[in-house]
């Protein structure tokens, strides 16, 4: 990943909106949306090498489960603050928040097996 060209593109992407925005507002949208693509798109072999925690869960003897819920508790929180950018820069900023709330109604349920093994351990600890 090359922050330096992430930035070059968000900073030509805004400067293209800024020009476009009060004669072409649409196009205005298109631009911000296609280059939050592109640097989604930039990224995303970086986060393949989540993958590679896999071997820590593995030499802590962590339990599997607990891990991937951890790791898919993060991406949600990234998928849905990704949409509620865009949302925001549409300017449909109620459809954004909704976005946020169901994120984290997906975390708390993905979180609810992770809080019982945490009591369970701290139950059998007493």
């Amino acid at each position: 990943m090359d922050l330096l060209k992430i930035v070059a593109i968000a900073i030509i992407a805004v400067i293209s909106i800024v020009l476009l925005r009060p004669t072409k507002p649409e196009m205005a949208l298109i631009v911000g949306i296609g280059a939050s693509i592109i640097i989604v798109l930039s990224v995303t072999d970086e986060l393949f090498e989540v993958y590679s925690f896999y071997t820590i869960a593995e030499t802590t003897k962590i339990n599997e489960n607990i891990f991937t819920n951890v790791l898919k508790i993060i991406g949600i929180g990234y998928v849905a603050e990704f949409g509620n950018g865009i949302c925001v820069d549409s300017g449909c900023k109620g459809i954004g928040e909704k976005i946020v709330f169901a994120g984290k109604i997906a975390i708390m349920i993905l979180a609810l097996p992770i809080i019982k093994s945490l009591v369970s351990v701290i139950v059998e600890i007493l």
